[in-house]
C-alpha cells in the first residue's frame, strides 16, 4: 500500500508538470510514420515517380503502463495532398496524461511549397508553414489527495479529497515552420534527405493563473537515408535530433526493408537507441507506398526504477492513394 501510495504522488508530479514548469511535447518512437507533427515541409511533398496523390497518417502510443496502472497515451493523425508545386494538410493530436487525465488536443493546418523545379531528377527542396490551435484541460476530480488514503485500504477515490480546485482549461493559436531537402540521383545506391523545423516559433503564453508561462520552441532535425542492396534489400538509417527548452532528444535507429519475390510487399525490421532513455524494437510490413509497423521501447533511464522494463507501446500506419 505504501509502495501504491508513493507511485500516485509520483504520477501526479508528472501530471502538474505542465502547470508548474515549462512544458515540453511529447515524443514519438516512430518520427517516420507522421510526418507532419516533425516537420510541415513534408506536407503532400511526396517522390514524383510514386505519382502519390495523398495520404493519410496515424499513430497510437502507450507508456508508462505500470505508474499507477495509468500509462500516458497519445493518438495523432494526418493528412495531406499534393497540388502541382503546392501541399496541403491538417493535422490531429490528442495526449492524456497520467492519473489526472492532463489532456491536450491540437489542430493544425499545414501548407508547404516545392521550390525546386518539379522537372529535377536529382534534387527535392521544399518549405512549409504550419498554423493552429491546441487546447489543454485537467480536472481535479481525477487527482487522489492524502484525505483520500486509508490505512486499511490505501487511496481511496470514494473518499472526499478536501480540495477545492476548479477545473482548468486553457485554448492557444501555435505556429510553426520547417524546410526538407532529399537528393535523388538514380544512378546512386542511396537517397539522403535532411529536415530542419522549428514548432511553436510565436512561443504562447500556456499557463493556467495570471502568471507568464511561455511555451519554449521545439527545434527538430531528422537525418535518413535509404542505402539500397540490388532489388530486395532497401537499409534505412535515420537520427532525430530534438530540443526544447533543457530537455534534448536523440534517436538514432536502422530500419531494414525485404522485399518479397513477385509481391508488392517488404518484410520491415530494425532497432533505434533513444539515447539516456531506452531502446526501441521496430517490426511491420510494407505494401507498395503503404506501411504499417509496431515498435516497443524497453527502458534504459532510472524510470526503470519504478516501471521495470516496461516502456512505450507504439504502432503507426500510412496510406498513399494515387
Amino acid at each position: 500500500m505504501k509502495k501504491n501510495f508513493i507511485l500516485s504522488i509520483i504520477v501526479l508530479m508528472f501530471s502538474l508538470v505542465g502547470i508548474s514548469m515549462k512544458a515540453q511535447d511529447f515524443h514519438l518512437s516512430q518520427f517516420d510514420m507522421l510526418p507532419l507533427y516533425y516537420n510541415p515541409a513534408q506536407t503532400g511533398m511526396y517522390s514524383a515517380k510514386d505519382n502519390i496523390k495523398y495520404r493519410f497518417a496515424g499513430t497510437y502510443r502507450s507508456q508508462w503502463q505500470k505508474l499507477n496502472g495509468k500509462p500516458y497515451s497519445a493518438v495523432g493523425a494526418g493528412y495531406d495532398m499534393k497540388m502541382k508545386r503546392f501541399g496541403a494538410g491538417l493535422l490531429l493530436m490528442n495526449h492524456i496524461a497520467g492519473a489526472s487525465n492532463f489532456d491536450t488536443f491540437s489542430m493544425a493546418a499545414s501548407g508547404a511549397y516545392q521550390i525546386t523545379d518539379p522537372k529535377s531528377k536529382d534534387h527535392f527542396l521544399s518549405t512549409g508553414f504550419q498554423i493552429g490551435l491546441y487546447q489543454k484541460k485537467f480536472s481535479q476530480r481525477d487527482l487522489l489527495f492524502e484525505n483520500q488514503y486509508n490505512s486499511a485500504f490505501g487511496l481511496d477515490p470514494t473518499l472526499p479529497n478536501g480540495e477545492d480546485l476548479p477545473d482548468m482549461s486553457i485554448l492557444k493559436f501555435d505556429a510553426s515552420f520547417g524546410i526538407f531537402y532529399k537528393y535523388t540521383d538514380k544512378k546512386k545506391r542511396f537517397d539522403p534527405s535532411i529536415g530542419l523545423s522549428l514548432y511553436h516559433i510565436n512561443r504562447p503564453n500556456e499557463s493556467f493563473t495570471g502568471q507568464t508561462a511561455r511555451l519554449p520552441m521545439r527545434f527538430n532535425g531528422i537525418f535518413n537515408c535509404d542505402v539500397f542492396f540490388g532489388e530486395y534489400i532497401t537499409v534505412t538509417p535515420s537520427v532525430l535530433y530534438m530540443s526544447q527548452a533543457k530537455a534534448r532528444e536523440i534517436n538514432a535507429g536502422i530500419i531494414t526493408a525485404y522485399k518479397l519475390q513477385n509481391t508488392g510487399y517488404s518484410i520491415l525490421g530494425g532497432a533505434a537507441l533513444r539515447v539516456k532513455d531506452s531502446v526501441v524494437l521496430h517490426l511491420g510490413m510494407r505494401h507498395k507506398n503503404n506501411t504499417f509497423r509496431i515498435s516497443y521501447d524497453i527502458v534504459t533511464s532510472d524510470l526503470m526504477k519504478y516501471s521495470g522494463r516496461r516502456g512505450g507501446f507504439e504502432m503507426g500506419f500510412i496510406y498513399c492513394g494515387k
